[in-house]
C-alpha cells in the first residue's frame, strides 16, 4: 500500500494522518506569501553558513493527564570558511495514563531519544546540506537521510531550493514480541523566492510525500 500526498504550503507542512493500511488519500495546496513591512529592508548577500553555536534546553509540559519533558543539547562548529557541521540530542519522556490505567491509579512512560548529524557545504552562491536523523522509542525506530540545495540567482535576489529525504522506519509492539513491522517514506520539496522590492518578498514552496508500509502505529 502507498499512500502519496500532495501539497504545496508556504510556511509549514503538518504531517499527514496515516489511514488503515489499505486506503490511498492526497491532498493538493497552493499558496503564495507576499511578505512586506514598511520601514524594514530586505539584505541583500551572499550565501553564508549558519554562525557557530551551543544550545541547551529542557522542555516541559503537563496537562490533561499527560506529562512530557526532557532535554535538549544542540551545537554547530565551522570547519574552515566552507563546511559547518552540526548534532543534536533531543529526549522526550512521556508519562500519560489511559482510562483503564487511571482507574488503578498506574502510570504508563515511554521514552523517545532522537540523534541527529548533519553537515553544510558552501560554494560560491550554493549551499549543499546533509543530515541523518535516528529516533527510537519503546515500540518504533525511525531513520531518515536528508539532502537539500540551495542556489542564489540574479544578483542574489532569487533563492532556489531542491529537497529530498528517504525514511526508514521498523515498528514493534510492547509485549507482542512476533509483530515487526516496516514503513518506508520519500519527501520531495522544490521552493523559490524572490525579492520584489526593499519591503517585498514572494516565495512559493511546493512538497509531495509518500508512505508505504505499515502506517498503523
Amino acid at each position: 500500500m502507498v499512500q502519496r500526498v500532495v501539497q504545496v504550503v508556504v510556511v509549514a507542512v503538518t504531517k499527514p494522518s496515516l489511514a488503515k493500511t489499505n486506503q490511498q488519500t492526497g491532498s493538493f495546496r497552493w499558496g503564495l506569501v507576499f511578505a512586506g513591512v514598511l520601514g524594514i529592508c530586505v539584505p541583500l548577500m551572499a550565501a553564508v553558513l549558519p554562525e557557530n553555536r551551543a544550545d541547551i534546553m529542557y522542555h516541559a509540559y503537563s496537562g490533561g493527564g499527560l506529562e512530557v519533558n526532557g532535554p535538549s543539547v544542540l551545537a554547530r562548529k565551522s570547519i574552515g570558511k566552507s563546511t559547518s557541521v552540526w548534532g543534536n540530542y533531543y529526549v522526550d519522556t512521556i508519562t500519560s495514563a489511559t482510562i483503564d490505567v487511571v482507574t488503578s491509579a498506574s502510570e504508563y512512560t515511554e521514552e523517545r531519544t532522537e540523534k541527529s548529524l548533519g553537515a553544510d557545504y558552501l560554494y560560491d552562491n550554493t549551499t549543499l546540506s546533509l543530515s541523518y536523523t535516528n529516533s527510537v522509542e519503546n515500540d518504533f525506530n525511525a531513520n531518515a537521510v536528508n539532502f537539500g540545495i540551495s542556489q542564489l540567482m540574479f544578483g542574489d535576489l532569487t533563492t532556489v531550493t531542491l529537497g529530498y529525504a528517504k525514511g526508514w522506519d521498523v515498528i514493534t509492539a510492547t509485549g507482542r514480541p512476533s509483530l515487526r513491522e516496516e514503513a518506508d517514506r520519500q519527501k520531495y520539496k522544490l521552493g523559490l523566492s524572490q525579492v520584489i522590492t526593499k519591503n517585498l518578498l514572494i516565495g512559493l514552496n511546493f512538497e509531495t510525500i509518500t508512505d508505504e508500509g505499515f502506517l498503523n502505529n
